[in-house]
């Protein structure tokens, strides 16, 4: 069945144009509909993440305002003279004395700012002296303790910002005294000539969690602060604390302060932004079917049932218009079939004004013309063999012409003639080169060797009245050319020149290589040149597209463009002729470099 189908197809013009037609609509409808799609999802991704952005934002400007509380405070109390008492102290070795300073910051800056604060787990103070103080309002401190243990103690700058450090910590103990570990965050400045003295504020992580938790992005949305190495210092899941993130996360994050990226494996989005003031960054990251894929399985639903039904009404469209054209086709098919039979009086119904009427009326045309055609055919055929046998009758034997120029040549000699020796040796070598009608192509430099003969002769003919100068490029000696395309033209120079004005002739051929692609050759004199209403039909001539061969197969330049332009068929080659602005006519032929 299906191969009766397929002949069925091929041999069907109607349904032929259907499929066609289909398969263009199918594919720009599937084409229109991917490009659709792929802009929708682009957009809903993109609205999506900036919305992203803008909640990851706000949650980092409410953790900037809860951090800019302990960089106040810390500055206040950098600035209080109980804690340059306590340095000064601290250095000078009086412990005892220094704690009247230190139970005057507790009361004063500690006690209240630790009241509002209830996730401060301890605010202690130390002095490279050794002297060393701390408050803790909810866990007991381990003995023999001393922050100088710390490993990052030798990281923090003298100068300048909190550092943050987060970390599960092994500093305090419970009620019985057993070792507690908790995580959390401690925030690090020094102060005090060179930095000596140290404040330390350990702060729970639960004020960081539920900000994080607060971000309303998704269901299964993850939120999390990172530092720079890439250490996880907050998350939803607290387990995940103090866990490195992903390398090929962390890598990707590392690159900008802030940006978002698609994780193809596990079809997350991360969304990352720089915490201000300091060196951590935070993210969520949220499952991509959260943020965009109802809305894009939404729209690409609809898409699909539109195209559905578009090409659902352009294919009953195309079989309506392809059964209007092909039902027309077929008539003129059929007609075409009753000509081939020789039944040329019968023509094809004319119905419509379209391309295919004009189709019709053209035939019915033709038709009506065949047979003049034919007629006329015929008659062609009769005048070319005429032409050939004119041809033939008027042909003069070759080797009588070659043997009379020898015994003139033997003859010339015996008087020791030289000119006429030259001149017969000259046109000897021009018949035998111009009959050798086998060879239409030869180099340039036999093309010059023709020239130069012809120029011999005339010289020797006219003798001081007559004078001429090539110029050749080595380089387009060895080109390929057409053959007798030089000499006519310095042949019609002398006949329109000398010998119609009888005055003296200088005669000036330039043979170039122009732009190593093609050969200029330029034949300019020094005689009374083109008169203008010539030199406009020539150049109307040489410029015509539509050139017969037999209407001017016995003018030269016309002769010489028409081969130019049918032998090599590019928009250089031919002929340009001008008249020189000093006087005289100017003849340039340019053709292809070939070897």
């Amino acid at each position: 069945m299906f191969t009766r189908l397929w002949a069925k197809w091929k041999s069907s013009l109607k349904w032929k144009l259907v499929s066609i037609f289909a398969a263009i609509v199918f594919c720009n409808l599937l084409v229109i509909g991917y490009f659709v799609n792929q802009q929708v999802t682009i957009a809903i991704e993109r609205d999506h993440i900036e919305l992203s952005r803008l909640v990851l934002k706000q949650a980092n400007l409410n953790l900037d305002r809860y951090l800019q509380d302990y960089h106040h405070f810390m500055q206040t109390l950098g600035m209080s003279p109980q804690l340059t008492a306590w340095t000064n102290l601290s250095t000078a070795n009086k412990k005892t004395e220094s704690i009247v300073p230190y139970w005057s910051i507790r009361r004063e800056y500690i006690l209240p700012f630790a009241n509002s604060h209830p996730e401060i787990v301890s605010v202690m103070l130390y002095h490279v002296g050794g002297n060393e103080t701390a408050y803790s309002p909810y866990h007991g401190i381990r003995s023999g303790y001393s922050m100088a243990e710390e490993y990052w103690l030798p990281t923090i700058p003298r100068v300048g910002d909190i550092s943050y450090v987060a970390e599960l910590s092994s500093t305090y103990v419970d009620i019985a005294l057993q070792p507690m570990p908790v995580p959390l965050i401690s925030l690090v400045k020094r102060y005090g000539y060179n930095g000596a003295t140290y404040v330390k504020i350990d702060i729970k992580l639960t004020l960081l969690q539920r900000i994080l938790n607060e971000i309303n992005i998704g269901e299964n949305k993850i939120g999390l602060i990172v530092d720079e190495h890439g250490m996880i210092v907050a998350h939803t899941q607290m387990e995940k604390f103090q866990s490195s993130l992903e390398p090929h996360i962390a890598d990707r994050m590392a690159g900008s302060p802030r940006g978002a990226f698609l994780l193809p494996e596990s079809k997350e989005i991360v969304i990352y932004e720089a915490i201000a003031n300091t060196t951590w960054k935070s993210a969520i990251i949220v499952p991509y079917h959260e943020i965009a894929g109802n809305s894009i399985d939404t729209i690409r639903n609809v898409v699909l049932a539109i195209a559905a039904a578009c090409l659902l009404v352009s294919a009953v469209l195309i079989v309506m218009v392809a059964s209007s054209v092909t039902s027309r086709i077929t008539k003129i098919r059929n007609t075409m079939k009753q000509t081939g039979q020789g039944q040329m009086s019968v023509s094809v119904p004319v119905e419509g004004q379209d391309e295919i009427s004009h189709l019709a009326q053209s035939y019915n045309v033709m038709l009506e013309d065949l047979q003049q055609y034919v007629r006329r055919l015929a008659e062609s055929k009769a005048m070319e063999h005429q032409s050939v046998l004119f041809s033939l009758q008027s042909q003069i034997d070759a080797h009588f012409l070659y043997n009379t120029l020898e015994i003139i040549n033997s003859m010339a000699a015996k008087i020791q003639h030289e000119e006429i020796e030259q001149i017969t040796v000259s046109l000897a070598h021009m018949f035998r080169y111009t009959a050798n009608f086998r060879q239409t192509e030869v180099t340039v430099q036999h093309e010059i060797e023709h020239l130069r003969r012809y120029l011999q002769i005339i010289q020797v003919r006219y003798g001081a009245e007559f004078s001429y100068e090539l110029e050749v490029d080595d380089a387009c000696r060895t080109a390929r050319c057409l053959k007798v395309i030089l000499q006519p033209i310095a042949e019609n120079a002398v006949k329109h020149s000398f010998e119609a004005t009888g005055e003296a002739l200088r005669l000036s051929i330039r043979i170039a290589m122009l732009q190593e692609k093609h050969v200029q050759v330029v034949v300019s004199d020094n005689g009374k040149g083109f008169d203008r209403q010539r030199l406009a039909e020539l150049s109307r001539q040489l410029q015509s597209r539509e050139m017969q061969y037999s209407k001017f197969q016995r003018i030269g330049l016309l002769n010489i463009h028409y081969r130019l332009t049918t032998r090599y068929n590019t928009p250089e080659s031919g002929i340009i002729i001008a008249n020189n602005s000093v006087g005289g006519a100017l003849v340039q032929v340019t053709f292809p470099y070939q070897k």
